[in-house]
């Protein structure tokens, strides 16, 4: 009886996983006009860092996974493996911070223009955002991972304007292009960045 619970968790944990990749691999579509953008470069993460960031993630997941199992099978009858149950978790608990970075991600185009230092930020589901790097930041935050998964470490910018905020990903900053590198270092030498760590940094 209890082998049949242990799979059925899993089960769920799996059909849960499965939705979610789904629901993030959904297109995206712009809604700023071409001509709002002229002179303004896109800010954005790369293919090949999304394919590095999403095995890289489901090896961990396949991972945690494993442990679960051993830990629910085998803890029936030795004790002292419950205590993998917390780090399986964790484990599992990467791949919702993945898809939820990874959404992030797309549901909003960045714009930049590097000699004004305007930034046009397109969302999808929301009305556009635009502001100037140098005028209209008040004061810049940093979440991130405790830890790194494999290579890559989640995390993103908080950015507090003095009219709304602005989220930006760590997997746009690890796009290694002039551009990107450009507004990010404008951001790490020019704002004194409040760094916080968490278990699972959820945008």
């Amino acid at each position: 009886m209890k082998i049949f619970i242990v799979i059925a968790l899993v089960g769920l944990l799996v059909y849960l996983i499965a939705r979610r990749f789904m629901l993030t691999s959904a297109g995206t579509t712009s809604i700023v006009k071409a001509s709002q953008r002229q002179h303004f470069v896109l800010i954005d993460t790369s293919p090949q860092l999304i394919r590095r960031v999403t095995k890289s993630t489901l090896r961990t997941v396949g991972i945690g996974f494993l442990l679960l199992l051993i830990a629910l099978v085998l803890g029936m009858k030795i004790k002292i493996l419950w205590i993998l149950i917390p780090l399986s978790l964790y484990l599992i608990g990467q791949f919702f911070v993945y898809t939820n970075h990874i959404k992030s991600t797309k549901d909003q185009r960045i714009y930049f223009n590097p000699e004004t230092y305007e930034v046009l930020v397109d969302y999808i589901k929301d009305q556009p955002l635009s502001f100037n790097l140098m005028r209209d930041v008040v004061s810049v935050s940093e979440i991130k991972s405790v830890q790194k998964n494999r290579d890559t470490l989640f995390g993103y910018y908080k950015l507090r304007l003095k009219q709304g905020a602005a989220v930006i990903p760590y997997l746009i900053e690890q796009n290694d292009n002039s551009v990107n590198k450009l507004f990010f270092t404008y951001l790490n030498e020019n704002f004194k960045i409040e760094v916080e760590s968490k278990l699972f940094p959820i945008i």
